[in-house]
């Protein structure tokens, strides 16, 4: 799961990607960005996920992102209907014109393109996030009971959690339809090659329609998935979306998924932001208590790297802080002296542990702080580096400033270790819920010898 990587760091007559069962949740950052991975089927009593359904969610302030609190969730299987369900959906809501958020294995391709395209006629924004309306486990991957809310027409409170979602096989070519592609730091798609099958019908004694699984000549297969494969390629030509896209898909086998990094989601069109920044998601079951996680990814120094922080409950008046940033493979240069202001005070950040970073071009400077649990309350914080009097006087500046884009005068230059000013913004499920353990006195646990992100 991708959180626990984040904790530790030492259709008939149609072509249709049948997304195993096991690929029910975003793969670990533990694994490479560019892993291919078998997925493991899983318990016969999950199965793939109920075919999708299409409901508004509403939250908190910025709960789908900054200025955002109200989107379209668009859970389940991909099946041949889902096309005509979004269209009835958005007819149904008229002028309203909502962000959509995919948590989806995939399904029917067809039907993918389909809604592909009616988002784009739409002008809709669409991402990838799991919406937990209230009263549903979020620990549950499904319950009957939270299907059936899902199902039930209503605008719905709840959370969206883009630490934990999917957006696999057809759901990918459906996201790459929309006006607008947000594809968020952390959040990964899966994709693999297609697969075809084919159904006869026929009416049975009490006059409904059956379709039954049959078999076609391996050549009239073949025939049929080409021809497929080349509709794909046309709607992402028309979507504006590189063949390349389609030539990664077709080289893994159908049964393994194989997810996209960061440099390919911006080489193939989907989402060329040179910045994203994650929402804060929560984490239950972190070793070291009630933890929030957020990711950022940024073009720097070349490359597209992964930075991680976390926040994580000491005691009920105190927040331990770590921010983990990919410095890259090249050799350390001296430590950077980091400090974040947030609250109206300013926390000096410890010095620097490197840590290995399974998924990240280059080992993590991990480096710590303890904040008061007030800063929850914030909109945002900034990271900059804490410039000495002296460094001050040298630069023209007034002591304490960082000026922005002055990462050339920092330690590591060019290596992505150096940084300018960041800053963060509080916004995502993670941290309401975090504040919410954190204020009801939520034991802390000791932290491990080694630093943790």
């Amino acid at each position: 799961m991708m959180a626990r990587g984040l904790l530790l760091i030492a259709a008939a007559l149609g072509v249709a990607t049948a997304t195993p069962a096991g690929a029910q949740r975003a793969p670990s950052p533990a694994d490479p960005p560019s892993t291919t991975r078998t997925t493991a089927p899983e318990p016969k009593s999950h199965g793939l996920p109920p075919p999708i359904t299409f409901f508004v969610a509403r939250g908190d302030a910025n709960a789908c992102g900054s200025g955002c609190r109200e989107w379209i969730a668009a859970e389940g299987t991909i099946d041949s209907d889902a096309d005509d369900r979004l269209r009835a959906f958005l007819k149904k809501l008229g002028s309203r014109k909502l962000p959509i958020f995919f948590h989806s294995p995939g399904g029917s391709v067809p039907a993918g393109l389909s809604i592909g395209r009616l988002m784009r006629a739409r002008g809709l924004t669409a991402g990838v996030g799991w919406t937990v309306p209230a009263g549903c486990d979020p620990k549950q991957l499904r319950e009957p009971t939270c299907d059936r809310l899902k199902r039930s027409g209503r605008e719905l409170v709840a959370t969206l959690d883009t630490g934990h979602a999917m957006c696999n096989s057809s759901c990918v070519y459906a996201i790459v339809g929309a006006a607008v592609r947000e594809i968020g730091a952390g959040v990964q798609l899966g994709v693999h090659s297609s697969s075809i099958s084919f159904t006869l019908s026929h009416v049975d004694e009490n006059g409904h329609v059956r379709r039954e699984p049959t078999h076609v000549a391996p050549a009239a297969e073949r025939r049929a998935l080409e021809s497929g494969y080349e509709k794909i390629g046309a709607y992402l030509k028309e979507m504006g979306i590189s063949s390349s896209l389609l030539a990664a898909a077709r080289a893994v086998e159908n049964n393994k998924l194989h997810f996209l990094t960061r440099d390919q989601i911006v080489a193939f069109g989907i989402d060329r932001r040179d910045a994203v920044e994650g929402m804060w998601w929560f984490i239950d079951r972190s070793s070291s208590g009630p933890t929030a996680i957020k990711v950022i990814e940024e073009y720097r120094a070349g490359a597209y790297r992964k930075d991680v922080m976390r926040l994580t409950c000491r005691n009920p008046s105190t927040l331990r802080f770590q921010y983990g940033r990919d410095v890259g493979a090249g050799p350390a240069g001296p430590p950077e002296r980091l400090r974040v202001i947030i609250g109206g005070g300013t926390f000096a950040l410890g010095a620097p542990v490197r840590a290995s970073a399974s998924g990240s071009r280059g080992p993590l400077e991990v480096r710590s702080a303890d904040l008061p649990l007030s800063v929850l309350d914030d909109a945002a914080f900034t990271i900059e580096p804490a410039v000495t009097a002296r460094q001050a006087a040298e630069r023209g500046s007034p002591r304490g400033a960082a000026p922005d884009g002055d990462a050339a005068n920092s330690a590591g230059q060019g290596s992505g270790a150096s940084v300018s000013r960041l800053t963060v913004q509080s916004t995502g499920p993670g941290l309401g819920e975090l504040s919410r353990r954190c204020g009801n006195g939520a034991p802390s646990r000791p932290e491990a010898p080694t630093e943790r992100i």
